[in-house]
């Protein structure tokens, strides 16, 4: 599986010698461009690859699910711990290998790096572990508790539904990160592991605005006031049945925070928890794909 993405800042480009003409021409354009763009808004193309998760990959994931979780009381060790012990279930994204560029160290890092994961840790299997009552506390308390019956009912199988990467990488890549999460859930069910699932659970990264007169208001009953850090995660949100939203303003959220103009229309950073029943996953993928055309 490989993707294209548009990543910043760009690298410098080698330029070819062969016509002093040409080259000064393209140095024209090139000007033109950053005068434009900007130093920082180039872009370069660079192909993704969905791999399974391995030891290697741990600080890296650890580090995807800080940016969701922030400051919450969860041991975030134990929960990466989980996802490599279940390899075969979910994927990691890494830069695909160029075997002309892969010999220096930097490269190498590059493509060593983990740039997304998507996965699903089974709470109602793993209840015993120290990781997981920590998740179920943390749902329970941002949702009011709304999800207390749910998890005390022995026969539901929940699964909490991760889905992070860097901020810079478009949507369209959590089509086959998804498709193939589906395939394996659906291949490890066949096989008697413990993921037929009843219910998923969704904690999606937002900003709200926090503007109040009359033409924020007007935008609010159209959502416009917020702005989604995973696209896709908005048709998912209207597919499941939302238990709760909150802001994460008083914790450090580097991982999707930005310096604004006092002019500019100001932005609360927030989680809303999503509940989705296992039989719409289907329907969840298709509304996913349509969005994203």
């Amino acid at each position: 599986m490989a993707n294209s993405n548009p990543k910043r800042p760009m690298e410098e480009d080698s330029s070819s010698d062969s016509s002093d003409e040409d080259d000064e021409n393209s140095q024209d354009e090139e000007m033109g461009e950053e005068e434009q763009l900007g130093e920082n808004d180039r872009e370069i193309q660079v192909e993704f690859a969905g791999q399974s998760p391995i030891a290697e990959d741990f600080h890296g994931i650890k580090s995807l699910l800080h940016q969701l979780f922030l400051k919450a009381h969860i041991n975030l060790s134990g929960m990466t711990e989980l996802i490599i012990q279940q390899n075969y279930i979910g994927s990691i994204l890494q830069q695909c290998a160029d075997d002309e560029d892969s010999d220096s160290d930097e490269d190498a890092n590059s493509q060593d790096e983990v740039f997304g994961v998507t996965s699903v840790i089974n709470l109602s299997h793993h209840k015993d572990v120290e990781c997981v009552k920590e998740v179920k506390q943390y749902l329970l308390e941002k949702t009011q508790k709304k999800l207390a019956g749910l998890f005390e009912n022995s026969s539901n199988q929940i699964g909490l539904l991760l889905n992070e990467r860097f901020i810079n990488i478009p949507p369209q890549v959590s089509v086959p990160l998804l498709e193939n999460l589906c395939k394996e859930i659906a291949e490890a069910k066949e096989a008697g592991k413990p993921f037929d699932f009843t219910h998923f659970i969704l904690i999606s990264k937002l900003h709200e605005s926090t503007r109040k007169d009359s033409e924020s208001k007007k935008k609010k009953t159209k959502g416009a006031d917020i702005l989604w850090v995973n696209a896709e995660e908005e048709p998912i949100s209207e597919v499941g049945e939302i238990l709760g939203e909150y802001s994460v303003r008083s914790e450090s959220d580097s991982a999707v925070s930005g310096t604004w103009d006092e002019d500019d229309e100001q932005f609360d950073p927030k989680r809303r928890i999503v509940l989705i029943n296992a039989a719409q996953l289907p329907y969840m993928l298709t509304k996913v794909k349509e969005f994203l055309q």
